[in-house]
């Protein structure tokens, strides 16, 4: 079976992008001839770097060898939506594939065969306006006249996967599809074979991408209020990402956190485990987060996970379970107020990561890929009928 597997950019180097490999390394586990579609052409050794992971597809279709810098963050959306949607059609129209697999579902949800959404749509931006704060009044406009172009070019056909039932209920409320929850795959097992008992230091780490929507600002404005923990924030930066890390910068030295907030850039696998082994808490910060794979491998290498209430973080990793699994916020005041108790309470920390390490094990990979070929061999099937 000859499969294509759609997606906007491999570079930023992401949860969705890892997601994106693991899809295709398990079509590629059933013998399926896999040829990869993005805007622009992916820097494998980058990817291999960061990842320690080797994979190539049997085949790659782009339409740039390279996305040129884009100035404002509305030009380089509305470039990256056009460019993705116009690849879907030419791949659709020339239907040289068995399986169209879209996996930027959340960019558009109305072109594939099996589509996977892994954020909130861009469609529903004028919905959920809290996804860009600082670009609401006019995405909620161009959000609204998207959903009408969309909404017809929609196929009743298609099958929808979400990656948390965060983002299914969003679908079934207002998209009016159902969809299945397909959880992103986590190598549980292989992290946890690393772990090792050892006395943590008061380190807090975040592990994200450097985008303005990730919300990583309010991490001096926490800091500021911890007593005795150090902050560590690591993320991966391309192009795009220097008004986020400027921002975070000019935050840290106005508040005057600079001796206990450190941040890292493009480190490898390993650096961001190690840290990881050493820390005590997982802080995100990133309010609409779908589901978020970096919180569960935290909690695998025994960090305490600590969350906005909302969104997949919430809602699917900790169950809506408050102080059980790890602890969420709803300001930076509580946020600040759950690391300190952490950090001041060594037996209540060592419980919570008990069950967060055991909580992480109902998201690895051996279920993910279970389930993800099991649905692609249906959709597959039900095409030959």
């Amino acid at each position: 079976m000859k499969v294509v597997v759609a997606y906007p950019t491999l570079n930023s180097i992401g949860g969705a992008e890892k997601l994106c490999i693991n899809v295709m390394k398990a079509l590629r586990s059933r013998n399926c001839n896999v040829t990869l579609a993005t805007l622009d052409k992916t820097n494998w050794v980058l990817l291999e770097k960061v990842w320690h992971e080797s994979f190539r597809p049997d085949d790659e279709f782009y339409l740039l060898p390279k996305i040129a810098k884009i100035p404002t963050l509305t030009l380089r959306q509305a470039f990256i939506v056009l460019s993705y949607t116009l690849e879907l059609f030419l791949i659709t129209l020339m239907g040289k594939c068995d399986l169209l697999i879209n996996m930027g579902g959340e960019i558009s949800d109305s072109m594939g065969d099996l589509i996977y959404i892994n954020a909130i749509p861009l469609r529903l931006m004028h919905v959920y306006p809290q996804i860009q704060p600082k670009q609401s009044v006019q995405w909620r406009c161009y959000s609204r006249l998207y959903s009408l172009l969309t909404r017809a070019l929609g196929s009743s056909d298609n099958v929808i996967l979400t990656n948390s039932k965060f983002i299914q209920d969003i679908v079934k409320k207002n998209l009016r599809r159902n969809a299945l929850v397909v959880y992103p795959p986590v190598n549980v097992q292989k992290i946890s074979l690393r772990l090792k008992n050892q006395n943590r230091e008061n380190i807090a780490v975040t592990v994200s991408r450097f985008r303005s929507a990730k919300g990583l600002e309010i991490i001096p404005k926490i800091a500021s209020r911890v007593k005795n923990c150090k902050f560590i924030i690591i993320g991966t930066a391309d192009a795009n990402s220097e008004e986020c890390l400027k921002e975070i910068s000019e935050k840290t030295k106005k508040l005057g956190v600079q001796g206990h907030l450190q941040i890292f850039v493009n480190m490898p696998l390993i650096f961001i485990l190690e840290k990881l082994f050493n820390a005590k808490v997982f802080l995100h910060t990133q309010p609409t987060e779908a589901f978020g794979i970096s919180i569960v491998e935290a909690m695998a290498a025994g960090c305490v996970p600590v969350v906005p209430k909302s969104g997949g973080p919430w809602f699917d990793i900790l169950n809506q379970e408050q102080g059980k699994y790890g602890y969420a916020y709803s300001s930076l005041r509580e946020a600040a107020e759950k690391i300190q108790l952490l950090m001041n309470n060594e037996q209540l920390r060592v419980q919570i990561s008990q069950r967060a390490f055991e909580r992480a094990k109902y998201f690895d990979r051996s279920f993910f890929e279970r389930k993800i070929v099991d649905v692609i061999q249906k959709v597959a099937d039900s095409k030959t009928k």
